[in-house]
């Protein structure tokens, strides 16, 4: 009789979370789960901030402070580039350091005059820039790993299996290879004097990083695993770098001569495609899945060209635009969706993002971030869904994820 009632017992205790954790559905309770969709990330520079967009509702779900106390003030960072990692498991940002005390003596205020007045070496006050690493899952910053001063930290991106990060110093001229794991810079190389490397993409490899030198007029060739560097000399100023996924051409958008350079990797033939007689500067570019077209962000507004309002779609087949697509306000960083469907643009001066339909080659939405949107990156989270702890913790360990 006893065996009865403690198995009835047990029966209504397991009846009784199955209730707890269903709804009318039978589904498990939003309170002890949650589903992480895709989302897009936004480094909005003169914010300080990432912007976090659910890809599906496109609206802001939150905005990451990158700021830190150092030395009892608080220090702002401004976000040039974001990238995700290929694997999804975290989002890299280059930030640079500016002080945000308005009002106060600032250590980071005294060493910048010191330095610049040319009175002895710099104090050590004065703030690194930063690669700062966030969990996708937490949206929280998980790692801030300290550069250097003075750098203008512009672009990093991630090899295919997401073990190395490289990141390009602009002014000071400098490529770091770093540890995904251990976070650790393990080399840097030096580019030409005075080239001032900004953009960046990897090969579909992952052995080889194409860096667009700014005033070196060139593609930058990195072997990441020697880190030795060659480079593809332009006929102007290289803003931003791409690959296309089928890893035949290497490109670069050129602002001053207003094109796109393509560089066929195997043969080394390096190609032009013009763009139109109205064009104001490209910026950011980045290839199709089918590596058959390159959206080009053409956003004027740098070195006294006007403002332009539009996106260029060049066809790499026919070697001309395709498409030209109006957008908003000095578009400048670009992203296309994996499954080429959409096309994703910051406006640098109209503080908003562009959600660009790819069939229709023209603009759906228009996502208001904030001021100065610069670089923009892609998470996919596949409707992965997680119990609500595994979410807190985030992704602790390879072993530990959902992705394996």
């Amino acid at each position: 009789m006893k065996k009865i009632i403690i198995g009835l017992i047990a029966l209504a205790a397991l009846a009784g979370g199955v209730l707890l954790l269903s709804g009318n559905n039978g589904e498990i309770s939003k309170k002890t789960e949650t589903k992480i969709g895709d989302k897009i990330y936004v480094a909005v520079e003169e914010v300080g901030e990432i912007a976090v967009i659910d890809a599906e509702s496109r609206n802001v779900v939150k905005r990451i402070d990158l700021s830190a106390e150092i030395g009892g003030m608080k220090i702002g960072f401004m976000p040039h580039n974001v990238q995700v990692a290929p694997d999804n498991r975290s989002v890299w940002v280059t930030a640079n350091a500016m002080d945000l005390n308005k009002g106060k003596t600032s250590l980071f205020k005294v060493s910048r005059v010191q330095a610049d007045e040319g009175h002895g070496e710099e104090t050590g006050m004065m703030p690194n820039d930063e690669v700062i690493v966030i969990d996708p899952l937490t949206d929280k910053v998980i790692k801030r790993i300290e550069i250097g001063t003075d750098l203008h930290l512009s672009h990093v991106a991630l090899t295919s299996d997401s073990k190395y990060a490289i990141a390009a110093a602009q002014t000071k001229g400098v490529l770091y290879k770093i540890n995904a794991k251990t976070y650790e810079v393990e080399k840097e190389i030096n580019t030409e004097k005075g080239a001032e490397p900004h953009g960046l993409r990897i090969s579909p490899d992952g052995k080889t990083a194409y860096i667009a030198m700014l005033k070196g007029k060139s593609i930058g060739v990195l072997d990441i695993e020697k880190m030795s560097l060659v480079y593809v000399p332009l006929k102007g100023a290289a803003v931003q770098a791409g690959v296309t996924p089928d890893g035949q051409y290497a490109l670069a958008s050129v602002y001053d001569t207003k094109s796109l350079a393509v560089y066929d990797i195997a043969s080394q033939k390096l190609s032009y495609v013009d763009l139109p007689k109205e064009a104001k500067g490209p910026v950011q570019i980045y290839p199709s899945p089918d590596s058959k077209y390159v959206y080009v962000a053409d956003q004027g507004y740098y070195f006294n060209q006007p403002n332009s309002d539009l996106v260029y779609k060049i066809d790499l087949g026919e070697m001309k635009v395709a498409e030209t697509i109006k957008g908003g306000t000095a578009p400048h960083g670009v992203a296309v969706s994996q499954d080429g469907k959409f096309v994703y643009v910051t406006n640098l001066l109209s503080g908003d993002l562009s959600v660009i339909d790819a069939r229709a080659g023209k603009e759906v939405a228009k996502i208001k971030i904030g001021k100065m949107p610069n670089g923009v990156s892609l998470f996919y989270g596949g409707g992965l869904v997680l119990p609500m702890a595994e979410k807190e913790k985030g992704f602790l360990t390879a072993e530990e994820t959902a992705f394996d």
